[in-house]
């Protein structure tokens, strides 16, 4: 399955790793074995419900793109990402976004996120 040979393989030299296109439901437990490694994750036009408390295990993580997906809820947790400096969640169900966010005293891009649209 070419998803999981993309995820077995580890981010590339620059640290992206694409998991768009497929059919994942949840975050591959395995991006944790990257969490020193992994900067970009591109996980778009998947199925993806929400963005667990995993995601905070990813610190270095400097973009993240999971836009057409079904996310109707992010975890707290991403405020544990303080390198984001790249939030694409368009396409989804987000009705708000956690407080935690604003943790992520990089993040100049968040993409499609509107202030009637998604509240802090």
């Amino acid at each position: 399955m070419q998803e999981y040979d993309e995820l077995s393989r580890g981010p590339s030299e620059d640290g992206f790793v694409n998991l768009s296109h497929n059919t994942w439901k949840t975050l591959p437990p395995e991006l944790s074995d990257f969490t020193t490694t992994l900067l970009h994750l591109e996980m778009s036009n998947n199925q993806l419900t929400s963005l667990p408390e995993s995601v905070g295990d990813l610190v270095l993580l400097q973009t993240l793109d999971v836009s057409f997906n079904w996310i109707e809820t992010i975890d707290g947790a991403i405020g544990k990402c303080i390198r984001l400096r790249r939030l694409n969640v368009a396409k989804n169900r987000i009705d708000a976004l956690p407080e935690e966010i604003c943790d992520c005293i990089l993040l100049v891009r968040a993409k499609d996120l509107w202030a009637d649209t998604a509240r802090f």
